[in-house]
């Protein structure tokens, strides 16, 4: 029995001693603060962010003098939040797009999945309207597993397999029948959604999906302007097929939104028994449609069994 434990001992010495770390990823470096070594190394991978106008062959628009832009809901906080009162919604300031404000009448966007609701207000009555967008074009992408390679020459057991799917929708108001509403007063861009997403599969040596992680970000475009606003539909999997796996950590992370550039992040750690794993993923989008994406994925060994701890 003795000699059993000194030997249980002396195997999870020498697993903290070469402190596997494995990485697979479009840019990345790996390291971790649980690391037993200090040992990083990088691999890159060409992948440059896509135009979605040049893509689908649509022309750019053109901003005029009098061109009304989508204002964020920071900065039309105060007009938002009593649209939202008047038609009952005063729960859903985080589902807001962007607000247009014409003077004599304020339109407020809001999300409602794959419509939106326009809720136009002349400050004493408010006339809400139900849009769908259109599609105006799609591109999905696949690339070969990449096999997940030790720090220290090692090969790893696991793949990681990466789909990307792009659509890009442009939006029209359904303004009132009103003589203000005219081209002579005012000019409003295309209001364009940007639904970016990747799914990272982690799969055995079998070719079998162990867990996934899916980040995806709907941008919401004020041409030329802005980011106005990012819904995340981003989420993880384990497969009910191997009960020794779990999740360990999640969080997604919004940045950039009233800028000209915005990100979706996600973090993600999983493990079972002595092994960890982490995606760390992202995907981008600007305010004259370059879409990206890209990410990271870390594994190594822990001292600890329990499937997440380390």
């Amino acid at each position: 029995m003795k000699t059993l434990k000194i030997g249980a001992i002396l195997i999870a010495l020498l697993l903290a001693g070469m402190a596997i770390v494995s990485c697979a990823s479009a840019e990345c470096v790996c390291h971790h603060e649980d690391m037993q070594s200090q040992e990083e190394f990088k691999i890159v991978q060409s992948n440059t962010g896509t135009n979605l106008l040049d893509e689908f062959g649509l022309s750019r628009p053109v901003n005029l003098d009098n061109t009304v832009h989508l204002k964020t809901y920071t900065e039309s906080k105060g007009v938002a939040d009593m649209i939202l009162t008047a038609i009952n919604l005063s729960d859903r300031y985080d589902s807001i797009i962007g607000m247009y404000d014409f003077g004599n009448y304020q339109v407020l966007l809001i999300s409602q999945g794959e419509s939106i609701l326009e809720a136009v207000s002349d400050g004493q009555t408010v006339e809400s309207y139900s849009i769908v967008p259109q599609l105006l074009g799609e591109k999905k992408e696949s690339g070969t597993p990449r096999r997940i390679t030790t720090g220290n020459g090692f090969d790893g057991d696991y793949t990681l397999s990466t789909e990307t799917v792009t659509q890009l929708y442009s939006l029209t108001l359904g303004l009132p029948d009103d003589d203000f509403f005219s081209s002579e007063n005012f000019g409003i861009l295309t209001t364009y959604i940007v639904k970016k997403s990747r799914t990272d599969e982690y799969r055995n040596g079998l070719g079998q999906t162990i867990t996934s992680l899916t980040t995806s970000g709907w941008f919401y475009v004020d041409y030329g302007s802005s980011i106005t606003s990012i819904t995340d539909y981003s989420s993880w999997w384990i497969n009910p097929l191997f009960p020794g796996w779990s999740q360990c950590y999640y969080n997604t992370q919004k940045s950039g939104v009233g800028t000209t550039s915005a990100q979706l992040y996600t973090h993600y750690k999983f493990g079972s028994f002595f092994f960890r794993g982490t995606m760390d993923m992202w995907v981008s989008c600007d305010a004259w449609l370059n879409a990206d994406d890209g990410g990271s994925t870390n594994q190594w060994t822990s001292l600890y069994g329990d499937g997440c701890t380390g």
